[in-house]
């Protein structure tokens, strides 16, 4: 029984802390992401480090693995350095990278839709809004890349919160049942589909 209440425990402080991590990257996504970088660079410096100390511990490079492992050592160092310096060009570099490919399928996308608007197909005016959004999303990205991070790390923030909250309703209803009088329990099995 000791065991079980060890689980327990751990089962909710681990939900409490998944409900905290939800409520902050909702309230504050760039902050968290600037925590996230950070995290990143943080492993990135431990591992280059740890591989290029392992590498001059042996005092020779002995082979090509050796001296290739030196080389990522540096660049690993170099990169965690530099997100230290400014975490985020990795959210800006990835942001562009995703407006510049959302630009180019909605221009694409838009003169596949126009050759086939002279056939008169039904509502093609509703796709052209949606992709002339997805356009207009693009450019806002390009524009201003944190716009994109915000959105995302928000939304993982609600699922997050979410997916807690209705574990722990779960867990309560489960402990309730748990807890129930050495009366005869019958559960039934519901298919899911």
């Amino acid at each position: 029984m000791l065991q079980f209440k060890q689980i327990k425990w751990n089962s909710t402080l681990n939900l409490i802390v998944l409900l905290i991590v939800g409520i902050l990257l909702l309230l504050f996504p760039i902050e968290s992401l600037n925590i996230a970088c950070y995290l990143i660079a943080s492993i990135l410096m431990l591992t280059g480090i740890s591989y290029a100390l392992r590498i001059i511990k042996k005092k020779t490079i002995e082979n090509n693995g050796d001296l290739i492992t030196i080389i990522l050592s540096i660049i690993s160092i170099v990169i965690s350095i530099t997100i230290f310096v400014d975490p985020t060009w990795i959210i800006r570099i990835i942001n562009v990278i995703i407006g510049i490919l959302l630009i180019i399928y909605s221009s694409i996308n838009i003169a596949n839709l126009l050759k086939f608007k002279k056939y008169r197909t039904v509502s093609w005016w509703i796709t052209l809004s949606f992709i002339l959004i997805i356009l207009i999303l693009g450019i806002l990205v390009i524009i201003n890349p944190e716009f994109l991070a915000k959105i995302i790390i928000r939304l993982e923030g609600i699922t997050l919160i979410i997916n807690t909250l209705i574990t722990m309703i779960l867990s309560y209803k489960i402990n309730k049942l748990l807890e129930l009088p050495n009366k005869k329990k019958v559960v039934k099995e519901i298919d899911v589909l």
